[in-house]
Order: C-alpha cells, then structure tokens, then sequence
C-alpha cells in the first residue's frame, strides 16, 4: 500500500481466502508487490475504446496549461500543473509540477476479478470500474517522496457523484496502480490504473482532474471547473 494513501475499501488481495478487509477514509487506490494471481472469467467491457497514446494535448492557456473547464475525449492529452498534497499548504502562491496528463479509457470489469479478494456482503453486490491512466513528466523537478499524481483523478459516476478508489493490501493483477519511476523528471512516464467498486447498479461517466496552479491564499481554479474526459 502506498504510504500516507487510504481509501473508501482497503481489501486484501490473498492467494488463498479467509483474510478479512478493514475500511479506510480518504480517497485514491494503490497496488504494491506480494499477494496472489488474479484471472478474469470474462473480458472487462470497455466503456470507450482506447485511443492512440500520442493523441495531441489539448489547447493550452498562456502558462501552458489545458485551461480549467477542459473537456476531452478518452486518450486525448492535458497539460496540467500538479500540487503534491504534501505542499498543498493552502497558503502562499502554488505553482505546481508540469505534468501531461491522460484518462485512457474507462472498463466494466467483472466480480470474477475479485475471486482471490476477500470482499463483505455489500462490495460482492457492487460492479466493478477501472480507469486506464498515463502520466508523464515534463519538469525537471522531482516530485516529494511517496507522492503519485495518479490519485489525483477523481471518478465521477452516473448519479454526477465522487466515488473513491480502492486501496490493496497486495498486488491487484487486474488494475495495477504503481507509483511512479524513480526521478521521475523530464519526459519520464507510466501507466496506471484506479479500481473501483460501484454499488446499486452504478458506472462511472467520467474523470475529473481538479489539482493546479493557484495564487496565494486562494483555491485553484481547476477545483470549481476541472478538467474532464467522458463522452
């Protein structure tokens, strides 16, 4: 599990069942080394198929940036300036780290994912989601330790409500969420991949990214109108 990193489900990925989950609190999802193999039954359902990955950036404003309010297809770039937590004090101006930025794709999956996953009763009833990320460096500085803008994204489903990625306790073969490459500077980058476990029948839309350059003592404005990729 990614240190400092929770969320709404921490569930243990096992090679063999009878480990209990225990819950967290904030959002994001996570994926480290260890724990069992994963098979689908099924081929996960694609809610919009995968473009080319050197699709071009979308419009940029003056700084650079894709403007707040952006919205883009599945597989199209953003350029964005990303705030680790870590330095987001909400005080003094924050100009954050140039980074490009893409939802890929957004896939249906099947409890079948989850055969070697210890889930409670209400999470065997939920669908699961994935969101296909790609996030590459454009700066030439490093980001904090222990710090991935992949969590930064924010799922957003069909009721137009913020759902929380999950957290594993092991390695989820399925919809793997690395953190990023060692000095990851200067054209560097990876992908990665938020699951998540929608209830009541749910999908998820859309993906929100809300992080961004913001003046002194003030919110950014990618937080009211954040760059988004859906259909």
């Amino acid at each position: 599990m990614k240190p400092g990193h929770l969320a709404a489900w921490v569930i243990a990925v096992i090679a063999v069942p009878g480990l209990a989950a225990c819950s967290g609190g904030s959002p994001g999802g996570s994926s480290t080394g260890g724990g069992g193999q994963h098979a689908t039954s099924a081929p996960a359902q694609s809610q919009s198929a995968k473009q080319a990955s050197q699709s071009p950036a979308a419009a940029t404003a003056a700084d650079g940036l894709t403007p707040p309010g952006t919205h883009l297809g599945f597989g199209r770039d953003a350029i964005v300036g990303w705030v680790p937590p870590s330095e987001d004090t909400g005080t003094g101006a924050h100009q954050g780290l140039k980074l490009q930025v893409t939802v890929e794709s957004i896939q249906k999956g099947t409890l079948a994912d989850f055969r070697n996953v210890d889930l409670n009763a209400n999470e065997r009833k939920s669908t699961p989601y994935y969101v296909e990320l790609r996030v590459k460096a454009l700066g030439s500085v490093p980001p904090p330790a222990n710090s991935d803008p992949a969590i930064t994204f924010t799922a957003i489903d069909d009721r137009g409500q913020e759902q929380e990625s999950i957290t594993f306790l092991g390695t989820f073969q399925r919809c793997d969420d690395p953190m990023p490459p060692a000095s990851f500077v200067n054209g560097k980058s990876y992908q990665s991949c938020l699951a998540y476990l929608i209830p009541g029948g749910g999908s998820i839309k859309s993906v929100e990214w809300n992080s961004g350059p913001s003046p002194a003592n003030d919110v950014t404005p990618y937080f009211d109108k954040p760059i988004v990729w859906g259909n």
